[in-house]
């Protein structure tokens, strides 16, 4: 690890983080390198941060066959029936709020919760989306943008189904999304959680001292120049740097909390506790829903009987949960095993219920889920 820019790497790190940390490092690596002239190609980036290509824009599939749909005849608002066609958004790569932030510095790999949420916006108003699937394989990244994406997400419920993808890693910042989403599918292999915030004080005034240089800052502000990087953490400066990072966190846990439909406490201390946890334990945890593919999302959803109401149309998921159950479907057979029997006269009721009402009927729904897993 270089110590050549230690300011710069101070200002990336002491930012809020709700990232897996290996990541990073790796994006500190990446902007160490343009400075000192190494300007990396879009390739190079994704291959150090373990990404591949750009997203945040949805892809179109029938929503009669589950094909995918060919982009100039699927466009939002377009001719296509209504009800005729699924959205998958992707949400691959490190996180960052805006879509310059991405392009500029993480390259195709990242993601912006602003282009995510220009995204979920033309779906969710499009007539011809059925249904809307976000497509999860990222570790999370810079908090900014993602309670504001979360909520939108969260408050749009009962207008379409909206289904989070596990793809198979969705860590920190990109689970406090998913946790807003109706449901969480994990791709069998797939891993979720990291709930938990960070950030780093690097004090490098030994190394400074060594090098025979001495930093002064000249400042006005009793806390502008707090928590530099040129000399030790004082005690006031740490609390203040926990106080922010303990905000954060605390609005991460009441969103998971919120979205899975569970108390706080159930997060902060049944929900990997700051671990990413696979598969089936996600399920039993509470952390997901189900285990099964993108593709076997996308036929599920397909196969979801259209309502005259389109709150109600969320909540078609369920009936056609209990269908597949029943048929021993073995795509979710390890997931749905842990599963509750829904409550059949909330269910009989669906198409009648309010937003507000769909949300208490999901949220007894896991909370019954949660209960029967431990």
């Amino acid at each position: 690890m270089t110590t050549r820019f230690p300011h710069l790497r101070a200002a990336i790190m002491q930012q809020p983080w709700a990232i897996m940390p290996e990541r990073l490092e790796a994006i500190a690596e990446v902007i160490e390198r343009r400075v000192e002239g190494i300007r990396l190609s879009p390739e190079e980036i994704a291959a150090v941060k373990g990404e591949r290509r750009p997203n945040g824009v949805a892809s179109y599939f029938d929503a009669s066959t589950g094909h995918a749909l060919d982009v100039s005849a699927a466009t939002p608002g377009g001719s296509s029936p209504a009800a005729s066609v699924i959205a998958v958004i992707s949400f691959f790569g490190i996180v960052a709020q805006h879509a310059s932030q991405v392009d500029d510095i993480s390259g195709p790999g990242g993601t912006s919760t602003e282009r995510v949420a220009n995204s979920y916006r033309a779906a969710k108003n499009d007539p011809s989306v059925k249904a809307i699937v976000i497509n999860f394989d990222s570790p999370g990244g810079n908090v900014s943008g993602v309670q504001v994406l979360a909520d939108e997400i969260f408050n749009g419920r009962g207008e379409k189904p909206v289904i989070a993808q596990v793809n198979s890693l969705c860590a920190s910042a990109a689970y406090w999304v998913a946790s807003s989403c109706d449901e969480i599918v994990m791709t069998p292999g797939a891993m979720a959680g990291s709930i938990g915030v960070y950030s780093l004080h690097q004090d490098v005034s030994k190394a400074v001292d060594a090098a025979g240089l001495k930093f002064t800052f000249i400042s006005a502000g009793k806390y502008k120049v707090e928590g530099n990087a040129f000399e030790p953490l004082s005690d006031e400066a740490s609390q203040a740097a926990q106080s922010n990072v303990d905000a954060f966190y605390n609005d991460f846990v009441s969103a998971v909390a919120r979205g899975r439909g569970v108390s706080v406490g159930d997060v902060t201390g049944g929900f990997g506790e700051g671990r990413v946890v696979k598969d089936k334990q996600a399920v039993k945890a509470g952390m997901a829903d189900r285990v099964d593919t993108l593709d076997g999302t996308i036929r599920r959803l397909s196969s979801a009987k259209k309502t005259a109401s389109a709150k109600a149309s969320a909540l078609d998921l369920v009936d056609v949960q209990g269908q597949e159950h029943a048929a021993g479907n073995d795509a979710s057979a390890d997931a749905e095993s842990s599963e509750p029997v829904i409550d059949h006269e909330a269910e009989q009721d669906a198409s009648a219920l309010s937003a507000f009402d769909s949300d208490a009927f999901r949220r007894r729904r896991h909370a019954h889920r949660f209960r029967s897993a431990q």
